[in-house]
């Protein structure tokens, strides 16, 4: 049974096709994944999904009877909300079904008949809702659903608009969760999640009861929670199912690829036979040369033999070649992918970032205690821990975007740092993506879009978009695009792979490998840390540990 259908559905954004008569259907029990280039239309198909956009053309259907839940992949929570003023209107409509059940509970002490056989059909749909969404058991589930995202220690009287951008996320995530809707539409769950939070929403979604359609380019994440992977094709606009986890996809689509290429390479090579069968048929029909008059004679008997011997031959090539162009199997491109190419300055000094006895606190919060260490050049640490814990205010300590309660941080005289933000606030919404990239960078507009070109981040006319109208996952590679450009020696990357695309991701992680510089990165992606990681720090109730 299908509780969701997207039927032919085409979007237009001025002259680009973002959605060519996309069609999709999700079943019940299904946990699908969307996959698919930065700008090959996820995001847009969500939004038209929930009633966001409107689609040019095409049909969408929801079961009437199932309950739908949508985590936008911005924040959309209205600020004018506590915590917990915002949980109690997320569970509202499971309080209105237990209410409802009390009021037929009475009902059928006076009803009778008929009238009492069509209340029990009611309350038993009713019931089987509300149990299946939890409703008996929801103050334990929302001290469950609080810890498990690690916001038990949250001020539930605390405004939305307080909170930070991850915890801003959590909550909307821990609303959902506790509405236990039948359908739930996620657009980058895990953003913003710790390592022990993702475990946990992992095994949560994994045993959810109904459907899930989503978003991720967490790659453990979609190995572990979906069964069904459907990849939209940036260039056809086209979808296709995968019924499996991540790496069966990886495995099939590249199995299907060869196929494909087999296929085309061997189609290419039988027309160029026939193509060269007619060109020697028709060439010895002609003789191969104009004749003497001593040889008139002779050449016409050649002639006509030839042509006698050949005709059938050429004829049957001519039809064949005409079948093969006529179905003709379209190349298989490769994929367009990141290719950043950095050139950090050289930096004489071993020692790049020295911290002696660094303490950082909010208030009576103490986030970093004491911290002495150093980062030699050529290191790539990652920093891990719970949100709230000082990572991000450790990169913001080494920026000097704030001052340390105590102790000092010494960076390398010729160190030139490179700063990505996660939150992207270094990026104007007003500028074009060529406006943007020239801030940080020198050159003729032709050298410019040559850079970005080349580092196959942006292309063509894409380079006039606005950042406004630009998805997040290409605001991500567009400060990647201004992170390569300044020749940076040493790296501060603040949740490096959100919002990117997978094939984009495995690219930019062998860059990173390769990088002649310095890394210091915060990132709960737990493949990127595998990857990328020559020594791997955690933050413990403020104090440094550096793992195994």
């Amino acid at each position: 049974m299908s509780l969701l259908q997207a039927q032919a559905i085409t979007k237009q954004f001025g002259a680009k096709l973002v959605l060519n008569e996309v069609s999709l259907a999700l079943n019940e029990g299904e946990r699908m994944a969307l996959v698919g280039e930065n700008g090959a239309g996820k995001s847009t198909l969500f939004k038209i999904l929930v009633g966001e956009l409107t689609a040019d053309s095409g049909q969408i259907s929801f079961d009437p009877e199932a309950a739908v839940g949508y985590l936008p992949q911005e924040n959309i929570l209205e600020e004018g909300l506590t915590v917990q003023d915002y949980l109690a209107r997320a569970v509202g409509d499971l309080d209105q079904l237990g209410r409802t059940l009390a009021e037929m509970e009475a009902e059928m002490g006076t009803a009778a008949g008929s009238a009492l056989d069509e209340l029990l059909t009611r309350y038993g749909h009713t019931q089987e809702q509300f149990e299946r969404r939890g409703g008996y058991d929801l103050d334990y589930r929302l001290d469950e659903v609080l810890a498990g995202l690690n916001l038990a220690e949250l001020e539930r009287t605390r405004p939305l608009a307080s909170l930070s951008g991850g915890e801003r996320r959590r909550v909307a995530l821990a609303g959902l969760l506790l509405q236990a809707p039948a359908l739930l539409l996620l657009d980058e769950p895990t953003n913003h999640l710790d390592f022990e939070a993702l475990a946990w929403l992992e095994t949560t979604l994994a045993t959810y009861k109904g459907s899930i359609l989503l978003i991720s380019h967490d790659r453990y994440f979609l190995n572990r929670v979906v069964n069904v992977i459907a990849e939209l094709h940036p260039r056809q606009r086209e979808i296709t199912l995968y019924h499996g986890n991540y790496d069966f996809y990886l495995q099939e689509r590249e199995r299907l690829f060869q196929k494909q290429v087999a296929l085309y390479e061997a189609q290419q090579e039988e027309i160029k036979r026939l193509r060269q069968l007619v060109r020697q048929q028709a060439f010895a029909r002609g003789g191969g040369r104009a004749p003497s008059d001593g040889d008139k004679l002779l050449y016409k008997a050649k002639v006509a033999t030839a042509e006698k011997t050949a005709s059938a031959a050429i004829r049957d090539a001519k039809h064949r070649l005409a079948d093969l162009e006529a179905q003709a199997i379209e190349q298989p491109l490769g994929r367009w992918t990141v290719n950043p190419h950095f050139a950090p300055a050289e930096l004489a000094s071993q020692e790049v970032i020295r911290f002696n006895g660094v303490s950082k606190s909010f208030g009576a919060r103490p986030l970093i205690h004491h911290l002495t260490a150093t980062i030699y050049n050529g290191d790539r640490v990652v920093l891990v821990a719970p949100n709230g814990t000082g990572k991000s205010t450790l990169l913001k300590l080494v920026l000097g975007e704030l001052a340390a309660d105590a102790g000092t941080i010494t960076l390398a005289p010729r160190a030139m740092i490179g700063y990505l933000d996660q939150e992207q606030a270094q990026l104007d919404p007003a500028h074009t993506v060529l406006e943007s990239f020239s801030q940080v960078t020198t050159g003729s507009e032709s050298e410019l879009r040559q850079a970005l070109h080349r580092s196959a981040l942006f292309a063509g006319d894409e380079v006039w978009q606005t950042v406004a109208s630009l998805s997040q996952g290409q605001r991500q590679k567009l400060q990647l695009a201004r992170l390569t450009a300044q020749k940076a020696n040493l790296l501060l990357l603040d949740e490096p792979t959100n919002h990117l695309d997978l094939p984009s991701l495995e690219q930019l992680e062998e860059a990173y490998r390769h990088f002649a510089g310095t890394i210091l990165a915060v990132s709960h992606d737990r493949w990127f840390v595998e990857r990328v990681a020559t020594k791997v720090w955690r933050l413990v109730d403020g104090v440094l540990v550096e793992e195994a």
